[in-house]
This record gives C-alpha cells, structure tokens and sequence, in this order.
C-alpha cells in the first residue's frame, strides 16, 4: 500500500485544552459564520489531493475532508471521517489508517465504491479499532487501479490526532443544540468532530468548513447538490 505522508512521534497533550474557553458567540452562530480556529500549538501534518496519471487520468479525484499544514483533531477513539470523490468510482477503494513507527496499518480495509460524486462517510467504529490519545496518524483513501501494481493507485491523504476530552468543551455541547455542535467543535479546535457534527445535522456549515480550509472544489460540489 502507498501511503503518501509519513509522520512520526508522539503529540503533548493538553496545551489546547488549558486555554480554551466556550466563546459566546458559537452558541447563536449562524452556520453562514462558523469559523474554524486551529489549535494554536497543534502537531504537524499536511493534506495530499488524489489525483490519477497517465492512462488512468480520467479517474475521480479524492479529497479527505481534513485541514492543510497541521493535524486535524478529533476528541473521540472512534472519530467518522469524511472525503469527497468527483465523480463514480468503477474501481476497489480502500482505507488505510498508519501509525508511526508501526511495520503494519492499524486499519486496511475495502470499502463502498461511491456512484456518484459527493461527500461519503467513513465510520471508525465499523472497523473495529480505537484512536490512542497523542498519536499523530495518516490516514488516506485509494482508488484501487490494478491489485498487482498498487503504484498506480490514486491516494488521498492527511494527518489525524486524537486529543483527550476537554471538560469545558464537554460541558459547553452538553448545553447547546444540535445545530450549535458544529460551531463549538469549529471553534474547540476539533476539526473532524466539527465536520462530523455539521454533516450529521446536515448543516450547511460543513461547505464554509470546506472553504477556510482550502477545499473549494468539494464545497462548491456539496452546494450544487443541495
């Protein structure tokens, strides 16, 4: 399997959550508003597109819903990650979840083949595995182009950090609705349970999530469709 981002060593915990405090704004934001703010001394990590070459060009590209130039956090073992093809996918496809310093993925699994183009959610929970706190992990989605030769696969992929819960945002989404989760989350640091929690309310929010994080081309895509 290729894996497009290697990245080792062991993340500090707690910087984020000694600082953060619930903003009051989050509680009334409009999904129009949402604005992601990075944690301010978060691990390293980037985002790599999928993209396909030579005879196999006319294949989708893939998009991880996941920020560029540092780890996106999640707070949860068993996050849902979300990823963007541009169109149906006639081939396998396939997740792949590393750990640093370990000889064999965590997780390396087939999954659905989209239909169509759009969002699609990835379950961890489904595949039998949990997050250790601290550990910056890659993981990526691939488009399976010949078994025998897996450097021809088309591969996304990105940087995932799961980081322990935070008592002040706990308590803050304890008090909120719904509809408020992902603006918290958004605001909390926590990229992918932002993610999670605006497509899972269906919340226009995930699109302008998209966009501050560069993602224009799925955004304006989910738009279209809605």
């Amino acid at each position: 399997m290729r894996t497009a981002l290697a990245l080792t060593g062991l993340f500090v915990l707690g910087v984020w959550a000694a600082t953060w405090a619930p903003p009051a704004m989050a509680q009334n934001q409009r999904s129009d508003e949402i604005s992601y703010k990075p944690p301010p001394h978060g691990a390293p990590g980037r985002r790599v597109a999928g993209a396909a070459r030579g005879a196999a060009a006319t294949l989708p590209t893939i998009d991880l819903l996941a920020p560029d130039g540092h780890a996106g956090e999640t707070a949860s073992a068993t996050p849902v990650l979300y990823y963007f093809v541009s169109g149906p996918v006639g081939s396998p496809m396939q997740l792949t979840i590393s750990a640093p310093r370990q000889p064999r993925p965590l997780v390396e699994a087939d999954i659905p083949a989209p239909g169509a183009a759009g969002l699609y959610a990835l379950r961890l929970a489904d595949f039998h595995t949990q997050l250790i706190p601290g550990v910056v992990y890659t993981w990526s989605v691939s488009i399976i182009v010949d078994r025998k030769v897996r450097a021809n696969d088309v591969v996304a992929s990105a940087s995932l950090l799961r980081m322990l819960p935070d008592p002040a945002v706990e308590a803050a989404l304890r008090n909120s609705p719904p509809t408020r989760r992902a603006a918290l989350l958004a605001q909390a640091g926590l990229w992918y349970d932002a993610v999670a929690a605006a497509a899972e309310t269906k919340d226009p929010a995930i699109d302008a999530l998209m966009d501050q994080v560069g993602l224009e081309e799925p955004a304006k895509s989910d738009r279209r469709g809605r």
